[in-house]
């Protein structure tokens, strides 16, 4: 019988306490819950063999097969240890369930066994019946129905075996129903990418939002030139309507400009002494006083010739590449750098950053994020953006919109008319990008209450300072309501605003100039790039190839800022699709370390046999180079969809709670406002524009979103 026997490896995912059974007569039994468990698993891929006896070859990290004989009989009473509700299963028949689940999910959300439940069965319940909960240590209400199960197939893993955690979250909100309410943490820490990354991520995050607006952050495409001498100022031509070197020598001839990535920031604080020159007061190199700039090569091209061009540059010698026709207008197309060209193609694509918050409800949920790369910008929680002019308003081309974002949603619509598997070819489900905030305008027009009924005063607690010496300002949202807020689609969205102090220094004439005569300068404007901005993404539509045109699509989403330039290097480092130490034999070796990080049994022999496998391919000739970091270069997900502009850029006002700091930890406090932890996100819905987020008045169109 001997050979009859296979013993298989037990599967990874697991969520035990290391909990033991103290039941006074126990004692523990590991090996009939390995023998049953694995049976039933390989029952469960119906890989089942006659004649064959089946054995994990441990237990599931942190639990322990108990038993107790039941007085002076035969019978024997088994128990499961180790589950995080503190209680234990009492047959394989209630433990079998949570195992699969684990096995299919890669953690306990969602899972309907007996204890994730709270002890209760699961049978039809009337419609009328209070929906069971699950533990307190959950943020998940209302579980599965017995006629309601999560659809069995296989877990769904990216192109590097990474469970889809999406695709898990949604699932939670399918097996929670309509009744029911999900709250999640994005807390993935089934990711290498995820858990080397976060906490690094967090952190920029916090530095560059304590950053004035005009600081360009890292990611971001600039406009920059090489041929700037010291005694050069960048100043205003009026007769030309450009961006010109001034010295005291006179004018000088129009500079070459490029557009190039900021990879790295000034180890030197900047301020508003660098929008003209370099401070006196810097004492460092442009080394470590300027902005690390890297040309931004062709996207879809195997070559990246302008890559390696990289030039550290003062913050005077930059601009935001929506200042693009100030910085160009006197430079013909034909003379144009072609790194220029090449940012002007990505302009109408857009990345997602620093995904912390999850909430649904079948059959909508949302996915909140602290930042958005919006075409050449990030865009943050807690700026203040311009928004683009509704055509149908009067003044088109002016704009009188501003926004300090407080949210940023990915929201996910008709799910219930989606496929269950992403992967297949399947109707998909819809996503829309919007972005929600306190808003002011200065239109009297589009005033809260009425024509002017709702100034805003500069001396009020919460007014943004970058907009104070722009003119009058009145609120769109209701200012006796702190919580209520405008949301709108991100296509609205055109970049930061930056304060008028700060573009009088950029567009400055010189000074003899500016001595002869007191003419308002009118470039120093709100509405200045607008204009560019438009003809940029109308470009961007034409010439970039990842949007899918024939499906009507008009933005590119992309996984990360390393797909949406289509970079292959930063700082000198191969990353994304080119990172060739990024194999699968890589990516195995940093779970596995994960693992004993985490403390899971056999994790450690797991992690030094992998060790010494690639100690041996390195002395078989397999050499590695230097990775750059994690944190950009992962793909998650399956379905790709993408948001676009029909609809006319409506708005939809909402309720939200008012975060302490726009980036604070993962913790939920930010849309938390009752007692019950719940996200109070739509408690106020008005629509503009005749579309509306209700399933019941249909969800076509909806502006900012797109089926894929």
């Amino acid at each position: 019988m001997a050979g009859n026997v296979i013993t298989i490896p037990v599967w990874p995912n697991s969520d035990g306490t290391n909990a033991s059974d103290k039941g006074v007569g126990r004692v523990q039994n590991d090996a009939y819950y390995q023998e049953r468990l694995a049976q039933l698993w390989m029952k469960d891929q119906n890989r089942l063999q006659p004649g064959v006896v089946y054995k994990l070859d441990q237990m599931p990290t942190g639990y322990s097969g108990w038993e107790k004989r039941r007085g002076t009989t035969t019978h024997v009473d088994r128990y499961l240890a180790g589950h995080p509700s503190g209680k234990d299963f009492r047959s394989i028949n209630e433990a079998w369930p949570h195992f699969q689940h684990l096995i299919l999910h890669g953690g306990p959300d969602g899972c309907h066994c007996i204890l994730c439940t709270g002890g209760r069965k699961y049978r039809p319940a009337p419609a009328t019946t209070t929906a069971p909960t699950f533990p307190r240590s959950r943020k998940t209400q209302k579980t599965l129905d017995s006629d309601s199960h999560a659809p069995k197939r296989f877990q769904q893993l990216d192109s590097e075996g990474i469970p889809d955690y999406y695709r898990l979250l949604l699932d939670i909100v399918k097996a929670a129903g309509p009744e029911g309410n999900v709250y999640e943490d994005v807390i993935d820490y089934l990711s290498p990418d995820w858990r080397v990354g976060n906490q690094l991520l967090q952190g920029a995050l916090e530095e560059w939002q304590q950053q004035p607006a005009f600081t360009p952050r890292v990611g971001e495409i600039v406009l920059f030139t090489r041929t700037l001498s010291a005694e050069d100022k960048l100043c205003w031509d009026t007769s030309t309507s450009t961006l010109r070197p001034y010295s005291s020598a006179g004018w000088r001839d129009v500079p070459r400009w490029e557009a190039g990535v900021v990879t790295q920031l000034p180890t030197e604080p900047v301020s508003e002494e660098d929008l003209q020159e370099i401070p006196t007061s810097k004492t460092q190199s442009i080394v470590y006083s300027g902005f690390r700039v890297e040309p931004l090569s062709e996207p879809g091209n195997q070559s990246k010739p302008f890559t390696s061009q990289h030039k550290y540059v003062p913050l005077h010698a930059l601009r935001p590449f929506s200042f693009y026709k100030e910085c160009l207008a006197g430079t013909a197309q034909a003379q144009w750098h072609p790194t220029i060209r090449h940012a002007l193609t990505v302009t109408s694509s857009w990345s997602l950053i620093g995904k912390y918050s999850f909430a649904g409800s079948w059959p909508e949920a949302t996915l909140f994020c602290r930042g958005m790369y919006l075409g050449p910008e990030l865009v943050m929680m807690g700026d203040v953006v311009c928004l683009e002019p509704k055509k149908i308003e009067g003044r088109p081309d002016t704009i009188m919109d501003v926004l300090v974002v407080t949210s940023i949603r990915l929201r996910f619509v008709k799910l219930e008319e989606a496929s269950d598997d992403d992967y297949d070819d399947g109707y998909p489900y819809t996503t829309c990008l919007h972005v929600a905030g306190r808003a002011y305008t200065l239109d009297p027009k589009h005033s809260y209450g009425g024509i002017a009924a709702s100034p805003a005063r500069p001396d009020e607690g919460d007014f943004p300072s970058v907009l104070r010496e722009y003119g009058n300002w009145f609120h769109i949202t209701d200012p006796r309501n702190e919580r209520q807020r405008l949301e709108i689609p991100y296509i609205r969205v055109l970049g930061r605003c930056i304060d008028k102090a700060s573009l009088q220094k950029w567009f400055a004439e010189p000074p003899h100039i500016v001595g002869q005569h007191a003419v308002k300068n009118k470039a120093v404007d709100i509405s200045r790039g607008l204009s560019a901005m438009r003809d940029a993404k109308a470009y961007s539509r034409e010439q970039d190839a990842r949007i899918d045109k024939n499906n009507g699509q008009s933005w590119f989403w992309a996984e990360s800022r390393i797909e949406q330039l289509d970079l292959y290097e930063i700082n000198g480092r191969f990353v994304g699709n080119k990172d060739h130490t990024r194999d699968q034999t890589q990516v195995n070796s940093w779970r596995q370390a994960l693992k004993v990080l985490d403390g899971k049994k056999g994790a450690l022999d797991e992690y030094l046999a992998a060790k010494r496998q690639r100690e041996e391919e390195k002395k078989s000739g397999v050499t590695h180079s230097d990775t750059w970091g994690m944190m950009g270069s992962a793909a998650q997900g399956g379905g790709r969809t993408e948001d676009d502009e029909g609809g006319e850029g409506g708005n939809a006002m909402d309720v939200d709670e008012v975060a302490e700091s726009p980036l604070q930890e993962l913790s939920l406090d930010e849309h938390v406002n009752n007692e019950r932890g719940q996200i109070d996100e739509d408690a106020l819905m008005m629509v503009d524009g005749g579309s509306s987020l209700d399933p019941a008045a249909g969800v076509q169109p909806i502006p900012g979103c797109r089926n894929q």
